[in-house]
């Protein structure tokens, strides 16, 4: 990846589980770039999600994160972490106070996060009154109250409309493009290959044969 810095690295990392094993695999998250992760259910990207994310430890191998990146990872996980009684916004300045920022940074990061999803009209409704593909541009959202240095993404945009999708999207490539390593997790169809710099496919927990399954966009 020429000369960006690396984030998190894993090498020669298993993680099994019953039959299933994940690995061996090794992999640099680099900063500034969009890493796309495909494979069919049960291929083990929730599981590559976990280990680069510190949330597991691999049987065997290492995990290296830089330590700029500590204690900034965000991850978007498949289910919701919204609170449907709460309107969009208390719920972006829940998640902001949750992970320590102040009152008034809190508003501003709302403000302009609701406003990049094209959510600024909807930001006094209660969550459960909102569409499935703005609960989705909230979901990410929340993710987002701080500035991650690492965001690892569980299907972000699944069963959201197409203007949705193309919010979402379009925030990642910002994102990217201010520095930020990320890691998605894709099965619509042409998604990854519009906004990743390489791609990597698991087929039972291995990555596809050459070049540890990556190759550029």
């Amino acid at each position: 990846m020429g000369d960006r810095a690396a984030l998190c690295t894993l090498t020669g990392v298993e993680k099994g589980y019953g039959a299933f094993t994940l690995g061996p695999l090794s992999l640099t998250v680099y900063a500034g770039e969009i890493l796309g992760l495909r494979g069919a259910n049960g291929a083990g990207k929730s599981t590559l999600l976990a280990l680069l994310a510190g949330a597991l430890r691999p049987d065997r191998g290492e995990r290296v994160l830089v330590p700029e990146a500590a204690g900034q990872i965000a991850i978007v996980p498949q289910e919701l972490s919204l609170y449907d009684t709460l309107t969009v916004l208390d719920n972006l300045r829940f998640w902001g106070l949750a992970q320590g920022l102040p009152r008034r940074a809190v508003e501003a990061r709302s403000r302009w996060l609701l406003e990049a999803l094209g959510l600024s009209d909807r930001g006094r409704q209660p969550v459960s009154a909102c569409s499935g593909g703005m609960k989705r541009r909230a979901h990410l959202a929340t993710a987002l109250m701080t500035t991650p240095r690492l965001l690892l993404l569980d299907e972000p945009t699944v069963g959201a409309d197409q203007p949705s999708v193309e919010r979402m999207l379009a925030l990642l490539k910002h994102f990217a493009r201010q520095g930020c390593g990320i890691v998605l997790i894709s099965h619509q169809a042409g998604e990854l290959a519009r906004v990743s710099s390489r791609i990597l496919t698991l087929e039972a927990g291995r990555p596809t044969p050459g070049e540890e399954g990556l190759w550029q966009v």
